[in-house]
C-alpha cells in the first residue's frame, strides 16, 4: 500500500511553496546540507513554463508534505528531498518514478533538441541515501561540483597586480549586458551558470542578501567590462558567512592574472564584512581553477553530483 500520493504541478501556490520550504530547513537539519541549491529555491516561485513540480503527500498522515521533486526544462535536471522522519518507505523511488512517467517530460515541453542531453539527477552531499536511490534509478555520475572554504580568512594584500590597461572597478547598472555577455563566453560549457540571462541576473540582484558593493569588475583601457567577481555574504546563525558567488573573465583576457586579482579583492571585501569563512562552488572537471582556488586558501569540504538518466534518450 502506498503511504502518499504524488501530484503533477506546473507551478505552486503560496502555501504549498511554504510547506516545501519547511521541507527544506528540516531535510538541511537532518542532513546538514541544504536539499534544494539557488536555481531549485527560486524555481519555488517561478511562473509556469519553466519547471514541474511534484509533490508527495502523505495518505494517512494529514496530507502532510512527504517528499518534493523539481525538474527544471533549461537546466534539464531534477532535485529531489524526502521528508527525514519518512525515509525508507519508498517515496523517493516513487517520486523518481512520477518524474519519469511525467507527460510533460515527453511532451511538447520537451523539444526533440531539448531530449539530447541526459536528464541529471543532483545529490548535494551525495550522501549514502541518494547513492543508493541513484543505483536503483539506474544511474551514473557524470559531474561532480566541489564545495570549497576559506575558513578565518588571514588578512590578505590589498595589492592586486593586475596586467597593464586594467583596472579594478564596482559593477554599475549599465553594465548589466555586458556581465551576462561575459559570464555567456567564460561559462559556455557550463549548462547552469552559463544560461545566465539578463532577467536571472535582476532576480538575483532583487534578493535581500544582494549588496551592489559586492559586485567587484575589472575593465580594460577603454572601460569595457572583461571579468567580474560576484561576492555574497548572508547570516549563518548569526555569523556572516561570504561565499565567492561566481567569478567570470572573458575568454580573450584569461590566464593573465584578473581571475586571482579579482577572488583577492573579493576576499578582503568580504573580509571588511566581518564574515567568518567563505565558500565557494566549482566543477572538479577545471583543475586549474581548482588550483587557483587551492593557492589562495581554500581547501574541499564536500562534493554534490549529478547523475546521469538515459530513459529520455532511448
Amino acid at each position: 500500500m502506498s503511504v502518499a500520493t504524488i501530484l503533477e504541478h506546473t507551478s505552486l501556490s503560496p502555501s504549498d511553496q511554504e510547506s516545501v520550504h519547511a521541507l527544506v530547513r528540516r531535510c538541511a537539519v537532518a542532513d546538514s546540507v541544504e536539499p534544494l541549491n539557488e536555481s531549485g529555491t527560486l524555481g519555488l516561485a517561478a511562473p509556469g513554463g519553466r519547471h514541474l513540480h511534484w509533490l508527495a503527500r502523505g495518505v494517512s498522515q494529514g496530507n502532510d508534505l512527504l517528499g518534493y521533486a523539481q525538474w527544471d526544462a533549461r537546466e534539464h535536471s531534477v532535485q529531489l528531498m524526502v521528508e527525514p522522519t519518512g525515509r525508507r518507505q519508498g517515496i523517493g523511488t516513487a517520486l523518481a518514478g512520477a518524474v519519469r512517467e511525467s507527460h510533460g517530460l515527453a511532451g511538447p515541453r520537451l523539444s526533440p533538441a531539448a531530449a539530447g542531453p541526459a536528464l541529471s539527477w543532483w545529490a548535494f552531499g551525495d550522501l549514502p541515501a541518494a547513492k543508493a536511490l541513484a543505483s536503483r534509478l539506474g544511474l551514473r555520475p557524470v559531474r561532480s561540483l566541489l564545495m570549497m572554504r576559506l575558513a578565518m580568512p588571514p588578512a590578505a594584500a590589498h595589492d592586486f597586480p593586475l596586467p597593464a590597461g586594467i583596472a579594478l572597478d564596482h559593477f554599475r547598472p549599465e553594465d548589466l549586458e555586458a556581465l551576462v555577455e561575459v559570464n555567456h563566453a567564460a561559462f559556455a560549457d557550463h549548462p547552469e551558470q552559463g544560461a545566465m540571462s539578463a532577467q536571472d541576473a535582476r532576480v538575483r540582484m532583487s534578493q535581500e542578501w544582494f549588496d551592489l558593493t559586492g559586485l567587484l569588475v575589472a575593465r580594460n583601457r577603454s572601460g569595457r567590462l572583461i571579468g567580474f567577481h560576484w561576492t555574497k555574504v548572508e547570516n549563518h546563525a548569526g555569523t556572516p558567512r561570504g561565499e565567492v558567488y561566481v567569478i567570470g573573465v572573458d575568454p580573450g583576457y584569461e590566464h593573465r592574472g584578473i581571475g586571482r586579482a579579482l577572488l583577492d579583492a573579493g576576499i578582503v571585501q568580504m573580509q571588511a564584512r566581518g564574515v567568518d569563512a567563505i565558500d565557494l562552488y566549482v566543477e572538479a572537471s577545471r583543475p586549474r581553477v581548482v588550483e587557483m582556488y587551492r593557492t589562495a586558501g581554500f581547501a574541499v569540504v564536500s562534493a554534490d553530483t549529478a547523475y546521469a538518466d538515459q530513459e529520455l534518450n532511448r
